[in-house]
């Protein structure tokens, strides 16, 4: 078994950028005919408008990339299926935008043909559009994951079947339809429900009786898009809950080998939701065998290029497999990574994604990095927010931002959208950084007025 590799400070390179956003390195003119593509960018929830925002502003990984790639002096296409969604909030860095079936690898092909010049990169960040950027990719004889693995598959029941199939401790669970009004949980209660699509940020619960796994269901079947055009398949994978503390392990994987930048431990909601509430990042592994865990993993799904974001619970018996994302985590999280491996994960997707030489850690990377969300636990409407510049003070602080603005309607736990804003902040220790964000989150208030039906 290939064992991860682990980077460290010291001997680092000089690199340019940041994942927060400027731009952070400078905007190059395009000096190649070559071109990077990204197929589809991730939305993300970010602050409203400045005043309700303190510290960095962060990018989505996939918009960091692109930078990166820019000051290469490359020319950038973004391959999508509605130009319209994205407005015009990334077009100074995109030199062209290619309308096509995105979810469709011959059909993304087809459209880079227009473009003029070579295709250096195609790559994705965007769940449901990995598998066809990585067909992309495939055809036209560049770098990236290989196209049809369990990890692309986009089904958490094929996922999962083929890691325990590899000897990987995986939770018991059934597939079973979200609109069985009969519903119940043959693995037994308490369950995590989820969608076997969606990259398992919808419609996620752990559920105690059968009128909670049915409201679920209920609420997945009457989701009608995950946007972009993406419906649901109204599936839901039903799974036996593991006891014990959770972690999450991201990196990339080059030439087949796995690195591993950081190590997090996860702190959920209370159930019925069952979303991230905080994650503290680390560099050092939480158990001596997590290591080889993340390589069993990976290579079961059959991860061979790209990033990753792997969650795993350590129950009584050892590592539990919880998930996999082929992509860097959400924002706020892969801020967290970079902070204490001391890397800019973006400039290192990108020159694996070239071939070229990878990047070094620069400077002293902090020893822990946390972040917190705040959540809303109703539907509402804000009315009033406080605070967010005040926490700025705080030290280590990193990031803090109200992803709401008064008047506007927020929703309750179950989608992206729940989340009220987030707060990020290193420190000496897990402890302190947590102590850190913990406190500043007390300083931030959203004040939701809850909206009577009628």
């Amino acid at each position: 078994m290939v064992r991860p590799t682990f980077w460290t400070s010291g001997g680092a390179e000089p690199m340019t950028g940041s994942t927060a956003a400027g731009p952070s390195v400078p905007r190059a003119r395009a000096e190649s005919d070559r071109w990077f593509v990204a197929v589809e960018l991730p939305c993300r929830s970010s602050a409203r408008c400045p005043t309700l925002a303190a510290g960095e502003r962060l990018l989505v990984p996939g918009v960091a990339q692109l930078e990166h790639a820019r000051a290469r002096g490359m020319r950038i296409a973004v391959a999508t299926r509605e130009r319209a969604s994205y407005g015009t909030d990334v077009d100074w860095l995109v030199d062209r935008w290619v309308e096509c079936e995105t979810r469709d690898a011959a059909a993304v092909v087809n459209g880079l043909a227009g473009l003029d010049g070579p295709v250096a990169a195609v790559t994705s960040t965007v769940d449901g559009f990995l598998g066809s950027a990585a067909g992309a990719a495939r055809a036209l004889g560049l770098p990236g994951p290989t196209p049809g693995s369990p990890a692309l598959a986009e089904d958490e029941a094929v996922l999962r079947a083929a890691v325990a199939a590899a000897g990987v401790a995986v939770a018991p669970g059934v597939v079973v339809s979200a609109t069985d009004p009969a519903l119940t949980a043959a693995v037994g209660y308490p369950c995590v429900v989820s969608p076997v699509d969606g990259g398992r940020r919808w419609d996620v619960a752990l559920v105690s009786d059968d009128r909670e796994l049915r409201a679920v269901a209920a609420r997945h079947a009457g989701r009608r898009t995950y946007g972009r055009g993406v419906e649901p398949r109204r599936r839901l994978l039903v799974e036996q809950y593991v006891h014990g503390p959770r972690f999450a392990a991201d990196g990339v994987v080059v030439a087949g080998r796995p690195v591993v930048l950081a190590w997090s431990e996860q702190v959920m909601t209370a159930p019925p939701e069952w979303s991230e509430l905080a994650t503290t990042a680390v560099r050092q592994p939480p158990v001596r065998q997590a290591p080889d865990f993340v390589c069993a993993v990976l290579a079961a799904a059959g991860l061979d290029a790209g990033p990753f974001h792997l969650e795993f619970v350590l129950g009584p018996a050892g590592p539990v497999f919880a998930g996999l994302q082929a992509r860097p985590a959400d924002p706020g999280a892969q801020l967290c990574v970079d902070q204490v491996s001391g890397l800019d994960s973006a400039a290192l997707a990108v020159a694996a994604l070239l071939g070229e030489a990878l990047p070094r850690p620069e400077g002293a990377p902090v020893a822990a990095c946390a972040r917190m969300h705040l959540l809303c636990h109703t539907g509402g409407r804000v009315r009033a927010i406080s605070g967010v510049r005040e926490v700025a003070a705080i030290p280590g602080l990193l990031v803090a931002e109200a992803f709401t603005d008064v008047g506007d309607e927020v929703e309750p736990p179950g989608s992206p959208e729940a989340f009220l804003g987030q707060v990020l902040a290193a420190g000496s220790s897990p402890e302190q950084a947590r102590r850190r964000v913990a406190y500043a989150l007390e300083g931030v208030h959203v004040d939701v007025e809850v909206l009577q039906t009628v």
